[in-house]
């Protein structure tokens, strides 16, 4: 309390942890001093409506429950709880959920309807496991043993102690092991093994003690009077009368209720009428508060009614529910009538453009015969980008027939980016190497999302080719990741399979090397994988492009393939080495 107090004075800022600081505060005050218990309840009650905070307001709520409960007024601590649950869902507070839960079980506990108390018991156990909340869980099960030993059922108690007890360890708090404590040495003492009942007794008034808990305390007092039959009467008086003022003082109507009654019997068997009739009415006034059935009947009432609402709730959700279904099928029916569209209007730009680049390729061959060979290559380029794009947009198709419009969406856009890019790049010969490896990645995305994440690759280029002004040809070692990814890692079945791209600036030359650790070349039966598919056309452009090149790039182009092996001589995968003169500022 000294601890939470002084953080209070130390950080006066209003915000969610002030207000559930205020809460732990109003909780260890409501079985020692309900009145200020009460007003820091207020508290947290306003500050958490101004903030419109739910879980605060579910907080208090529980704040409330537990003082109306210390007062006997069950049908409003049930509210009150009930209301704390509908908030808790609100804001998916599981944890506070749980905890309304059990005390909803401690309400019908003393109005002993233990059937009721043994369902909310149980529910608050189902969330709590999962949770991990061992307090929570060690918490429910005491409450499960006192319902059981009340009904005299000492073998089900003593399991449900059993059950909870490493929870309670695991919680390592003296509130919960005292009551631990208590259960036990209660056992014990119906087993008529009265020392171990007293060393348990007396270590669960130790741990109260030691956590400042009078409600703790009371329960040790009444627990050592009532079950220990080896004591004096005087003794048993003693011990009963403690634990009767320890009740008044924290206005805890159920205890005052048992120490009266066990006074009232106590003062009888030393034939003192005059003490057990004034203990027997102050027991009298007190039940009478509790254990009425205009109690009981408002408590089931109010469950019904709470119940009722729960369900209209849940049914108006779920017409909304399918409300919004009906829109989102509505939706999906759109886009895929508008993808559909998109895709025909594409092939159509597609199919227009290659003709233009035929024709503007016959029209240069006829001008300009110093031409032919950069007209074949856009011819090359034209042949392979709508080859590209239309396994493109089949796996978009395949996308949104199983229902994966986010994947499909990001792939649209990034093959578009890509179109533009090979648009822009048709009708050049040469392009920046700092270009070239941004339409690489951005082809390396589109690979990546078709197969699913099949693979993992990385890009990298020395910085030489990035800083300074050397030019490639475009798409120039394109053919040769997609032949990779197509025939040896697409069939492959292993696991963590790579593909990388490097290039790098080596006496003269723009090195770039694509390596992957896919099935390799000897189960295609030698070949660079030429064959296996009708995308190994992508090979044969680079082969014809590469005669192209020999005619107008008068730099000497290599190309270079290499088996590679695993440690014990298993094909691991391929790595092509293409090498192409490095040339700076050319016109392009």
């Amino acid at each position: 309390m000294d601890s939470l107090l002084s953080w209070l004075n130390v950080h006066p800022k209003i915000d969610s942890q002030y207000i559930q600081t205020l809460h732990r505060v109003s909780y260890r005050l409501s079985e020692s001093d309900v009145k200020k218990s009460f007003a820091y309840y207020e508290k947290v009650a306003y500050l958490s409506d101004s903030m419109n905070f739910l879980y605060g307001k579910s907080l208090a709520q529980i704040n409330l429950g537990l003082l109306l409960y210390n007062a006997g007024n069950f049908s409003a601590s049930n509210v009150a709880y009930f209301k704390a649950i509908d908030m808790a869902d609100s804001c998916h507070a599981l944890r506070l959920k749980a905890v309304s839960y059990n005390n909803i079980g401690e309400n019908f506990k003393i109005l002993r309807d233990y059937d009721k108390c043994r369902q909310y018991a149980k529910q608050a156990i189902a969330i709590n496991k999962p949770l991990g909340a061992f307090r929570g869980v060690a918490i429910n099960y005491e409450l499960l043993h006192e319902c059981a030993l009340q009904e005299r059922l000492y073998n089900e108690s003593l399991d449900y102690l059993v059950q909870g007890l490493p929870f309670a360890l695991r919680s390592d708090e003296n509130y919960i092991l005292s009551q631990y404590y208590l259960g036990f040495g209660k056992l014990d003492a119906i087993s008529n093994k009265l020392d171990s009942a007293l060393f348990y007794f007396t270590k669960a008034m130790q741990s109260a003690k030691e956590e400042g808990d009078l409600r703790n305390e009371f329960q040790a007092y009444l627990a050592e009077a009532r079950y220990l039959k080896n004591i004096g009467a005087d003794k048993k008086i003693k011990l009963l009368d403690t634990a009767l003022q320890i009740a008044k003082q924290t206005s805890y109507l159920e205890g005052i209720s048992n120490a009266a009654q066990e006074l009232s019997s106590a003062y009888d068997a030393k034939r003192n009428k005059d003490s057990s009739l004034l203990y027997y009415r102050i027991y009298r006034t007190a039940a009478d508060s509790l254990f009425s059935e205009n109690n009981k009947r408002n408590v089931i009432v109010k469950e019904a009614e709470w119940m009722l609402s729960r369900k209209e709730m849940e049914n108006s959700n779920l017409k909304e529910l399918a409300k919004l279904q009906k829109e989102e099928i509505e939706i999906k029916n759109i886009l895929l009538i508008l993808t559909l569209v998109s895709f025909l209007f594409i092939l159509i730009i597609i199919f227009f453009i290659n003709r233009s680049v035929q024709f503007k390729k016959k029209r240069e061959e006829a001008a300009f015969k110093q031409k032919v060979a950069e007209t074949q290559m856009q011819a090359l380029k034209a042949q392979m980008n709508p080859h590209f794009i239309f396994n493109n947009f089949n796996s978009i198709e395949n996308f949104l027939i199983q229902n994966d419009r986010q994947i499909a969406g990001a792939y649209f856009n990034k093959l578009a980016s890509l179109i533009n890019i090979m648009l822009d790049n048709s009708n050049k010969r040469v392009i920046p190497v700092s270009k070239n490896k941004a339409a690489l990645e951005l082809y390396m995305e589109l690979q990546q999302l078709r197969y699913r994440n099949k693979f993992s690759y990385n890009i990298s280029f020395d910085k030489k080719l990035l800083s300074e002004d050397f030019d490639v040809p475009p798409f120039l070692v394109q053919p040769y990741i997609e032949n990779a990814i197509v025939n040896s890692i697409a069939p492959c079945d292993k696991e963590d399979l790579e593909l990388s791209i490097k290039a790098k600036f080596e006496e003269g030359y723009v090195v770039y090397t694509i390596k992957d650790n896919g099935i390799g070349r000897k189960k295609l039966n030698g070949t660079l994988n030429r064959g296996a598919n009708e995308e190994n056309t992508g090979i044969d452009v680079a082969d014809e492009e590469i005669s192209v090149l020999t005619k107008h790039w008068p730099e000497k182009y290599d190309v270079s393939v290499t088996d590679l092996y695993d440690n014990y001589g298993k094909p691991d995968g391929t790595k092509v080495e293409v090498k192409i003169r490095a040339r700076k500022q050319v016109i392009r």
